[in-house]
Parts: structure tokens; sequence; C-alpha cells
């Protein structure tokens, strides 16, 4: 008996460990999606506009999810935000690498010439009623809609140039800073803060709108062969529909790491990534759009994007990453890990603070944490390899992480730290 205990319990510990890292990337995506009271119509009216002529305004109805169908958990979003529009903030999963850590010097960053706020794209992405908030439960309905962008149509397939993006020059408008954000954060007064000193930022969809000079980066989340439900159909649809609009963006990345399960992730195989990479994402390189590769939950520890590579016909620009480490030293080793298996210069398109061994646990230390945006941000700067970086702004990474104050939509001190890092880049 005693030994048939000892067994059960060792079985038990083995299955508790292999889904360990799925427990501590679960807690990092926390979800903020507006929920309403009544189900109502929004609708939307815009101009459409392409080149060479003007289009007549389309109007097209938004869909607001019943509040019955609106998962528990979902917290209230920030009373700052438009009431349309739906948020959810991002992390990414951590890493279960370890290794001894290295220390290195950081440079001061120098201020660059190149620091003149950026141009807004020429083309950019079409509003779509199926696009919803980014990290929505599969098994609910859309969330409930989000203000949409204006949108514009080029009349050929010729990628736009007003962000500066191309193959041989990955940086922005010549200014690497950035923001990972989430929907409906460019109607907050932090990204209102931010906008002279950045030149792009995301939001987890296809079309991420420009907005005040920053140029919105858009990606394609998850496609066919991942089980995610309204998570990646209704993303899906928007890009396919920007594809049959013929709506070209500069820059494409995708997919959200496939390398990790629903629904924070978008738990693809390598097989059906490589194919759907093919048939979605590859034809935009022959019109000029700069490839992004799939980001990776894992950092560091993946070990999927070899096989992936593999399966491809047509090879990305640019690695995008995620880091999420506690110091300088762990985001380097990162970077470091990708230039050196991929051979490609790294967009990190989510950086955060967190103590991601021997457990994860996000930083709750200020000091820490300005110690780490300072001395990343001079680290990135200084980084050929690195082409361009934004921090997570997302719930699920504790109180002192968030850039964004959720009941103001003013800039938090972190959000504050972060400004004066990037100012005079």
């Amino acid at each position: 008996m005693q030994s048939a205990l000892i067994l059960a319990g060792a079985a038990i510990a083995q299955v508790a460990n292999a889904h360990g890292h799925e427990a501590r990337h679960a807690r990092l995506h926390a979800k903020r999606v507006v929920v309403t009271d009544v189900e109502v119509d929004v609708v939307t009216v815009w101009e459409t506009v392409t080149a060479g002529a003007a289009a007549a305004p389309t109007t097209q109805a938004q869909y607001v999810a019943p509040t019955s169908q609106a998962p528990s958990n979902y917290g209230p979003a920030p009373s700052a935000y438009s009431s349309a529009a739906s948020s959810a903030s991002v992390a990414a999963a951590s890493s279960v690498y370890s290794s001894a850590a290295s220390s290195i010097s950081v440079a001061p960053v120098a201020s660059s010439s190149s620091a003149a706020a950026p141009s807004s794209t020429l083309v950019t992405s079409v509003s779509s009623a199926a696009s919803v908030a980014a990290y929505s439960s599969s098994s609910a309905a859309a969330p409930s809609s989000y203000v949409a962008s204006s949108s514009s149509t080029a009349s050929s397939a010729t990628a736009p140039s007003g962000s500066g993006v191309s193959a041989s020059n990955l940086t922005p408008s010549g200014k690497k800073a950035g923001l990972s954000g989430y929907i409906g954060i460019q109607n907050t007064q932090s990204f209102s803060d931010m906008a002279p000193h950045i030149s792009w930022y995301s939001d987890y969809t296809p079309n991420t709108p420009d907005e005040q000079g920053v140029t919105g980066i858009g990606m394609l989340w998850g496609a066919n062969g991942s089980p995610c439900g309204s998570d990646m159909t209704n993303r899906l649809a928007t890009y396919e529909q920007m594809m049959a609009n013929n709506t070209i963006p500069s820059i494409m990345s995708g997919f959200y790491e496939p390398d990790c399960a629903c629904t924070m992730s978008s738990d693809m195989s390598t097989s059906d990534a490589a194919t759907q990479w093919e048939s979605l994402i590859a034809p935009l390189a022959a019109k000029g759009t700069v490839l992004g590769s799939p980001s990776m939950c894992k950092q560091y520890d993946e070990d999927f994007l070899t096989p992936f590579k593999s399966a491809i016909q047509t090879d990305w620009d640019v690695t995008s990453i995620h880091i999420n480490k506690p110091n300088v030293t762990e985001a380097q080793k990162d970077v470091e890990y990708y230039v050196q298996t991929y051979g490609k210069k790294v967009w990190v398109s989510e950086f955060a603070c967190v103590n991601d061994q021997p457990s994860w646990s996000p930083c709750t230390d200020q000091t820490q944490i300005d110690t780490f945006i300072n001395d990343v941000v001079s680290y990135f700067e200084g980084s050929s390899d690195v082409v361009a970086y934004g921090p997570s702004n997302g719930a699920g990474l504790g109180d002192a992480w968030p850039l964004t104050d959720s009941n103001t939509g003013e800039l938090t001190a972190t959000g504050t730290t972060y400004v004066n890092a990037i100012k005079g880049l």
C-alpha cells in the first residue's frame, strides 16, 4: 500500500510539473473587456479612400456581445476609455530556462538625429466588425465592440512607405521605441503622453490604426489549425478582409505564441503554422511587406521556430521576440539566443520585468522596475541586433508594472519611467 501511494504521488507530481509553465503563463494574461448591460447595435460610418479617387462613405455595423455570454472573469475596462472600446492586455509567458548570469556593462544611450516624430503609414488597416479584443475566452461570444479606426485602401499592391519600414530598414521612422498595447489604448492620456517619443504600437489585431503620428503595427494572431475559437476566427476574418480590399501593410507578423495553449496563446502545431504562413502571410512579401516571425511564449527555451523555419518556403525578415526577465543580463541572453539561432535582427514586441526563476512572479518593487526599464532601453538602443522594442502594458503583470492606470488612463510610475527613458532618443 505504501509503495502504491508513493507511485501515485510521483505521477501527480509529474503532471503538475508538466503544466507548471502553462499555469504561470495563464496568470500573465488577465483580460479587460467592456461588458455592456444591454445588447445594442453600434454602427460606425467612415470614408474609404482609394488612391486616385474618393470613394463614397460606407457603413458597417459592429458586433456587441450579449452580457449573458461574457466570461465571468472579464474585468471592467478602464473608465477613461471609450465605452465602445474593448481592451485586452497581453503579456508573454515565462521561460523556464536557467543559466548562470554574466554581468554586462550598459553604455549610455546617445541621442539620435533621427528622433523626429514618426509619420503615419500611407495605408492603414481596414476596420472590421469581426475584429475583437485580444484574449477573450474561446468558449464565449465575441467581446463588445471597439471604436473602429478610419481606413484607406491602396489602388495597387504597393506597401506603404510612411513608416519607413522595409527589409533593409526595419526601424519605424528611425525610432526604435514603441508600445505593446491593447485595443483602445490610443484613446488614453498615457498614449498621448508617449506618442511624441514612440514610433509604433500594437494592439494584437491585423488592422491596428495609426494614431497621433504613431504607426500601428499589425499581427495575424492565429489561423486555421488553432483551436482557439473566436480568438482566432474573428482576427482571421479581419485579416482576410484586408487582403480582399488590397490593403497592404508595411509590416505584418504572425503568429502570436503558437507554442503555448489557448486561450492565452494561438496554440498551433509547427506544420499547421507553416501551412498557414505560406497561404496567408508569405504572399505579402512580393508586395513589399516586411514579415515578422511568430513570437514565442517560451522565450529562449523555445523549440518551435527551428522546425517551423524548415517547413516554410518564404523566410521572415525580422524575428519577433518576447522578453519577461528581471534584469538586463537576462534580456540580453534572450536577444542573443534569437540572433545567433536564426540569424535575423529582432523586434522586441513585448518586454516586462518578471522574476521568472525559480517560479513566475511579476516584479513588484518599483526600484527594480525602474532600473530594469532604464537598463533595457539603454541596451536596446545600443544594440545593432534590436530594431524595435515596446513594453507590455497588460494586466496579469501585477499592480506595479502596467504603464497605464486602469482607472484614469494616465501614466503610472512605470509609464513615467519609460517615457523619461526614451525622451530625446
